[in-house]
């Protein structure tokens, strides 16, 4: 793994439909986007904005989140997540991340994941990789 510099920030900006909501992952008559959707958003960005700092063989697993929601994100409308390492300690980095909606904050929190060799992580649980 390359340094990574404090600071490192990462965006992502789409939309998502109504297969992430809440009402589709099993909560009947809640049409708005799902929390697990929402984290999967932060993974997505987070480990993106990692990757350049990755070698060969090389992942990003979360092993921590601690978000709030402050508002409902709606399907279809676009959303925007933003992350930015606050810490790094071995191979452990920390992000303070945030989704917003139409400038409204619909999340925030921080995220922590650990950069592993992929194959060794993978053979750990008698997975193969790709």
């Amino acid at each position: 793994m390359k340094a990574i510099p404090l600071g490192t920030t990462g965006s992502w900006q789409g939309v998502l439909g109504p297969e992430q909501t809440a009402e589709a992952l099993g909560n009947p008559g809640v049409k708005v986007i799902a929390s697990p959707a929402l984290l999967t958003l932060i993974e997505r960005c987070s480990h993106a904005t990692l990757q350049p700092f990755c070698e060969a063989e090389e992942a990003a697993v979360g092993i921590y989140f601690q978000l709030e929601h402050q508002a409902a994100a709606l399907p279809g409308d676009p959303l925007q997540v933003e992350v930015k390492v606050t810490r790094v300690e071995g191979r452990q980095v920390e992000w303070q991340v945030q989704i917003r909606q139409q400038q409204r904050l619909v999340m925030q929190g921080s995220y922590r994941c650990r950069v592993v060799n992929l194959p060794r992580f993978l053979a750990r649980y008698g997975l193969a990789p790709g």
